[in-house]
């Protein structure tokens, strides 16, 4: 009987930031790249979205979106955090615009290597977000 290879393991990207930085862009281009994606999801579903993108049989990479609107609810959001790397690999991208990506820096972003879900973010993706000062934390 043959053995089944091991299923990849789950992982959760996050994106939040300040308005007009890109999350829109970069959770369309996580999409492209077969994450599934939820924009604006409340705070207090983030939980269960985890949930069922770690235990789902089909679904191995997810991203969302946080918005800065969610208020007074942000406040819950670091322990929510927390939390949730406890139990599915987790990257929280925080995007601001505060330059235009001039040729040098744009440069640098697409020779950066950045890994999500086990697979290099390919230049497209960098050349895809407009204006980004992307931050992994």
């Amino acid at each position: 009987m043959a053995k089944r290879a091991p299923r990849p393991q789950a992982e959760l990207v996050i994106i939040t930031g300040m308005s007009g930085s890109g999350k829109g862009s970069v959770i369309r281009a996580l999409e492209d790249l077969g994450y599934y994606s939820v924009d604006n999801l409340p705070i207090e579903l983030i939980p269960k979205f985890a949930e069922l993108t770690r235990d789902s049989p089909t679904v191995r990479c997810a991203a969302l979106v946080v918005d800065v609107r969610e208020g007074e609810s942000l406040k819950r959001f670091p322990a929510l955090y927390a939390s949730i790397r406890r139990s599915i690999p987790t990257r929280l991208l925080f995007l601001e615009a505060r330059f235009a990506l001039s040729p040098t820096s744009l440069s640098i972003l697409q020779s950066s290597t950045f890994t999500i879900c086990g697979k290099p973010l390919s230049r497209s993706f960098a050349a895809s977000v407009r204006n980004p000062r992307l931050l992994s934390t």
